[in-house]
């Protein structure tokens, strides 16, 4: 083969490589599920998972909504859903039935734990603020969960979603909700994630 000629299957080559980790990653003909339980929160952490998961990856993705975190809980067991945010005192007390952990950090650990070895779910990065919820006086985070299978099937996505891990204070997201008013979930999601060079 003349040098010219090799040159250029070597350049070919080259470029094909560079390519894999993106087309390594969408899986042809699988759309990820992003659930949401409802309210403004969860649709605006919801839509910036979705939007950052399309941007980097190029994979189809589908929002649904669901009633309640038992109800998404299920759809994630049943594999009708791939991830969704949940939060740890939720996690802990309502479908664990464990105790109510005071410690911010224990009670994280302590759901992580029984997900991951009772039923295959990964707890991911806490997003950076506690949750206000009715009846739960925890040290309540918000935290993407996800399908152990799904993780398997893209490498990449685990690292790809703690990128949002400590990005969201209580602050900010007082902030975000706020703005949805005028210019709807996914304008605020989308807007939020290229401020902080996520997409």
């Amino acid at each position: 083969m003349p040098p010219l000629s090799k040159r250029i299957v070597v350049l070919i080559l080259l470029f094909i490589v560079a390519l894999l980790p993106m087309t390594g990653f969408a899986c042809v003909g699988k759309t990820l599920v992003i659930g949401s339980t409802g309210g403004v929160q969860q649709d605006l952490l919801a839509n910036m998972i979705a939007q950052l998961i399309t941007e980097r990856t190029g994979t189809s993705v589908k929002l649904v909504t669901h009633e309640s975190s038992p109800s998404a809980h299920q759809a994630l067991l049943k594999d009708d859903l791939d991830i969704y945010v949940e939060y740890t005192g939720v996690g802990q007390v309502q479908i664990l039935g464990g105790e109510p952990l005071q410690d911010a950090d224990q009670l994280y650990q302590a759901v992580k734990k029984r997900y991951n070895e009772e039923m295959n779910l990964i707890w991911l990065k806490p997003l950076g603020f506690e949750a206000q919820l009715k009846g739960l006086e925890l040290p309540t985070q918000a935290v993407p969960v996800a399908r152990k299978d799904t993780l398997k099937k893209f490498p990449a996505l685990a690292r790809l979603i703690n990128k949002l891990g400590g990005k969201i204070d209580v602050e900010t997201i007082a902030q975000l909700e706020a703005q949805v008013v005028d210019q709807g979930v996914k304008d605020v999601a989308r807007t939020f994630l290229k401020m902080n060079r996520l997409i």
